[in-house]
Order: structure tokens, then C-alpha cells, then sequence
């Protein structure tokens, strides 16, 4: 099988450094009390306080090597810390292939395949057992854990291309799952485009012996900002976790709460007021139904007639069912967001679709919506069953750094004209068809 190692490669090559080494030797001389050898059985029940106890039992074969790929147990009871230090290094640090092979193990695959339901399984206990970790640090409790059955959608979103082998998630949205067995080579071409699950699985581990964090600059958990105290999210960590690894990777690393209607209130014009000219932006919606559902917005929103935005922007559902649905190419009616009294274009915020079609819509009249049954823009279903919506609940969160203007971080006047500040006027010139002379007669900037 290609994920696996041979003895000569474990010992030929240094994987951790010094610090690393050190690190994880003093551990399993914790659990060995002082000695250079470890109970195999201490061990496995030190890795079952962060896998599941089958997966605990794998990784305690891989990491003794006491147990060939396949299964084939020795009798011995105890082996030497550092011999585990070296087989621990190889799989968190060592190729892609090597990750592969780990994951694939851990699942329950073996060389006849792994079954799809295992797959799902192991998936929702490594999500479980991260957030578990993640959110138990500092700036991160903001994320609360929400229910199993949110991390079972979410592994089954994140699962979606292998287990309804390539067909569109449209087209599969109502159906369960299929029950499937894989080949190491098909789990394996999967893997290479959705590393976030060995990118858990290696954060999970690595924190099982005390090593630092293996993520590259992407992170898999935004920081949560500007979140008044004891406020709790429409989102559970795992739908953040979901949402956030369908961002641009430069804009995991924060999530601002921009608006919210539990602390903002029930106001389009508040809500215009705090998300316009914010940078990319994630609005979440709760229904009547309890049905959550929203989409990314790629830019900074402006009120304006016309559509906006780049084919980045994607829709979401979270509950009942969890799926990201990119764009398809169709038009480029990514959002729109308008409020104009004397108008006859629609007043309010959408995304997708057209005008009364769109794929959400929330109306100026606050707490009024719709979802179309279908959406050109987007590759979506029905966001919820209710073509007419009443918000219960509203979230909008800046992903990515603060966007600030260059005048002001330099201390020096803005040189915004009235148009830029008032984004209402701005649109009503836009609708009338009329050029913003002004633009072209701003004050230059004069050299130091």
C-alpha cells in the first residue's frame, strides 16, 4: 500500500526538533512515571482521553509498532518512550503520503478499504475532540459547542464529494448518504483536496503529546472580535468551522460581530449603518422554522440598485442540513442591498437569484424575507422550506483584518467626498444613471 512506511525510513530522518523531541519524551515519561519504558496499556489510555477508543487502540498499534498495517498483534506489554517519540514524528510531520496513510488507519481502513459509515464516524469524533480543545482557549470561548447533531452535518458537508462520488450537491441535498466502501487510492485522491481533515486529525494529535500546533498561517478557528460579553452566536463552533474553510484563506484569522438584531435590534437601517463598507462579510438568518441559512459576501456591501459583489461570494445552509453552495457562472447577481424611498427597485438585501427570485432575501421591513425554490447564481436548494420567511434572528460577521482607510491611518484629513458618506445618495445617482462628477475632482494628495 503506498502510505506505508518501511522500518529503514523511521530513525533515518529526524522529524521533530529538539524542542519537539523533548517535549513529547517528557510526557510519556509522565505517564511512565520517570521510566524509559511505557505500558502499552497507560498509553492507549492516554490517547483515549482525545480519540475514540478504536481510534486510540490504531494509533497505539502505529505509534509501538506492535501491530502490522494489517493486524497482526505481538505480545509484548511496554516499549521504549523514545522508540514512540520516533514513530510519532513521521505522522505528524512527515509527507502528505505519510498523513494519508494515518487518517486513512485511524478511519478503519485496512486493505480491503474503509466503509463510508466508519469515515463519517471518525470524522465527527476528530471534529469533537478539536473544538473541544480549541474552544477551551483563551479568545476562543466565544464559540460555544452547539449540539452533536450540528457536527454531524458538518461532517457530512465536509464528506459531501466522496460519499455521493462527484454528483452535485443540489442534486443530492435530500438524500442520506449512501452506504459505500473505498480503495486507499480513492480516499486517497479526496484527501489531497480537503486537507482539513488530516489537518484536525494532526492538531488532535499533536496536542495528545504535547506538541506545538503542526497549521500552517491558515487557521482552522477564527479569533471572535468585538463580541459583547456573555453573548452566545447563532453559530456553533463546528458551523464556524465549516464556514470558515470555505473562506479565502486570508480571511480565517478574525470574524468581527458587525450586527446582531439580540443586541442591535430590529432595525434595516442600524443594520445598513454597521455592515456597509466593512469589508467581506458573513450574514447568518434564523427563521420561524429554526431553519439557519445565510451567505458570504466577497466585498464590502454598498446601497446601491444595481448587483455587487465577485464570484467568491457563496450561499450556505447550516440547519436542518449543513452544505456551501458556490456560484455557478450563470449571471453575476453575487448581492444587492438598496434603500431608497423613491425607487422601483426593491429595498432591502439579497443574494443571488433576481429581483423577487433571489436566493435570500431580507426586506426593508425588518423581519421579512424570502428564499426562492431555485437560484441561478448560486448552486443551491432551497435555503429553507418557507418561500416567505420571518427572521427570528440575524448575525452579520467582517471575516478577515478591519479594512481602515489610508488617511486615517496616517493621521492626516479625509478626503472622502459628501457622496462617500452618504451611501443613500450615492445609489439614488446610480439608479438616475447619472456620473459622480466629483469623482474625478478629489483633492491630490500634495508631496511632503
Amino acid at each position: 500500500m503506498g502510505g506505508e512506511a518501511s522500518k529503514a525510513d523511521v530513525g533515518r530522518k529526524e522529524y521533530l526538533t529538539a524542542e519537539e523531541r523533548q517535549s513529547a519524551l517528557k510526557t510519556l515519561h509522565k505517564l511512565s512515571k520517570g521510566g524509559e519504558a511505557l505500558s502499552i496499556s497507560v498509553l492507549e489510555k492516554h490517547i483515549c482521553t482525545y480519540l475514540s477508543p478504536e481510534a486510540a487502540s490504531r494509533l497505539t498499534s502505529l505509534l509501538t509498532k506492535l501491530r502490522s498495517p494489517m493486524g497482526n498483534k505481538t505480545p509484548v506489554q511496554s516499549v521504549g518512550c523514545g522508540i514512540v517519540v520516533d514513530n510519532l514524528g513521521p505522522l505528524v510531520k512527515g509527507s502528505a503520503e505519510k498523513h494519508n496513510y494515518l487518517t486513512y488507519t485511524l478511519a478503519g481502513g485496512d486493505k480491503d478499504g474503509v466503509d463510508s459509515d466508519a469515515i463519517v464516524k471518525y470524522l465527527e469524533m476528530i471534529i469533537s475532540s478539536f473544538l473541544r480543545l480549541a474552544t477551551s482557549q483563551q479568545g476562543y470561548r466565544a464559540w460555544h459547542s452547539g449540539s452533536q447533531e450540528n457536527v454531524i452535518r458538518v461532517s457530512r458537508a465536509l464528506l459531501h464529494d466522496l460519499l455521493y462520488r462527484g454528483a452535485g450537491i443540489k442534486e443530492t441535498w435530500s438524500q442520506p448518504p449512501p452506504k459505500a466502501q473505498f480503495t486507499y487510492d480513492e480516499f486517497e485522491r479526496f484527501i489531497l483536496g480537503h486537507t482539513i481533515f488530516t489537518t484536525l486529525e494532526t492538531e488532535v494529535v499533536c496536542c495528545c503529546f504535547d506538541l506545538p500546533s503542526q497549521a500552517d498561517q491558515t487557521p482552522i478557528l477564527p479569533l471572535p472580535s468585538l463580541v459583547p460579553k456573555n453573548y452566545s452566536s447563532l453559530l456553533s463552533a463546528s458551523q464556524v468551522l465549516l464556514l470558515n474553510s470555505s473562506l479565502p484563506a486570508f480571511l480565517r484569522s478574525e470574524w468581527r460581530l458587525l450586527f446582531s438584531s439580540v443586541t442591535h435590534g430590529c432595525s434595516f437601517s442600524i443594520l445598513m449603518k454597521q455592515i456597509v463598507g466593512k469589508g467581506p462579510t458573513l450574514i447568518v438568518v434564523e427563521d420561524q422554522s429554526g431553519n439557519k441559512f445565510g451567505g458570504f459576501a466577497s466585498v464590502s456591501w454598498e446601497v446601491r440598485p444595481q448587483f455587487q459583489g465577485t464570484a467568491d461570494c457563496f450561499l450556505f445552509s447550516l440547519e436542518p442540513r449543513a452544505g456551501v453552495f458556490l456560484t455557478t457562472g450563470y449571471n453575476s447577481n453575487y448581492m444587492y442591498l438598496n434603500y431608497l424611498e423613491k425607487n422601483t427597485m426593491p429595498n432591502g438585501l439579497g443574494m443571488g437569484g433576481r429581483e423577487e427570485l433571489f436566493g435570500f432575501w431580507l426586506d426593508y421591513d425588518f423581519g421579512k424575507g424570502s428564499v426562492a425554490p431555485s437560484c441561478t447564481t448560486y448552486r443551491s436548494p432551497p435555503l429553507s422550506p418557507n418561500t416567505e420567511i420571518q427572521m427570528t434572528a440575524l448575525e452579520v460577521w467582517g471575516v478577515g483584518p478591519e479594512e481602515k482607510d489610508s488617511d486615517e491611518e496616517e493621521g492626516t484629513r479625509s478626503k472622502k467626498s459628501a457622496l462617500d458618506k452618504n451611501p443613500e445618495a450615492r445609489a439614488m445617482l446610480d439608479m438616475m444613471g447619472k456620473t459622480r462628477v466629483s469623482e474625478g475632482f478629489r483633492e491630490e494628495e500634495k508631496d511632503d
